[in-house]
């Protein structure tokens, strides 16, 4: 495959846009909890380095919004619940939102059902952004255990969105994905 291949486009009279922002809402949203999920078996930072108490949202709330996340703790089921989380449903929304609007116009992002997303995001993410805010310390400097954790969970967490959205967005507008010809019977 060469790159051009990956920057084919879909006819634009079959594009929809509304629907795809409509179905990144509602996959956003169901995705953050996958995203969350991933995160109980496979915790992402450990406890010795202290990480596990100051991690990169809870430090992108406090540093760079200006919002202290320890006055905003509240309970439920007798459980004390920090609403850090709040950034994933944020980040959750954003990426899912933006994947289903640039599937419309380039299906190559759906790569192995929305996988290849998952990797670049991570590797966007966590190994460039991340470091360079100076939420997280360099990459060499972070054990193995979080490695694995986050492109686990981004694995899970972007496949998710490709389920939700191609068979929210196959229910809603009766026909497949953009660049699947009307006519064909399956994909």
């Amino acid at each position: 495959m060469t790159i051009n291949a990956l920057f084919v486009q879909t006819n634009p009279a079959r594009r929809r846009y509304a629907v795809a922002t409509l179905v990144g809402f509602a996959a956003g949203i169901m995705s953050a909890f996958v995203k969350w999920g991933a995160e109980v078996p496979l915790p992402p930072r450990t406890i010795t380095d202290g990480r596990a108490e100051f991690n990169p949202p809870y430090l992108f709330l406090r540093d760079y919004l200006g919002i202290d996340p320890t006055t905003t703790v509240y309970t439920f089921s007798e459980h004390i619940i920090n609403p850090v989380m709040v950034t994933h449903i944020i980040f959750s929304l954003v990426f899912a939102i933006g994947y289903c609007i640039v599937a419309e116009r380039f299906p190559k992002v759906k790569m192995w059902q929305g996988l290849m997303a998952g990797i670049i995001s991570t590797i966007a993410v966590h190994g460039i952004s991340f470091p360079l805010l100076g939420l997280t310390p360099p990459l060499s400097q972070l054990p193995v255990d979080e490695y694995i954790s986050e492109i686990l969970g981004h694995l899970f967490w972007f496949w998710s969105i490709e389920l939700i959205r191609r068979d929210l967005r196959n229910r809603i507008t009766h026909e497949p994905d953009a660049e699947v010809p009307i006519t064909a019977m399956s994909r």
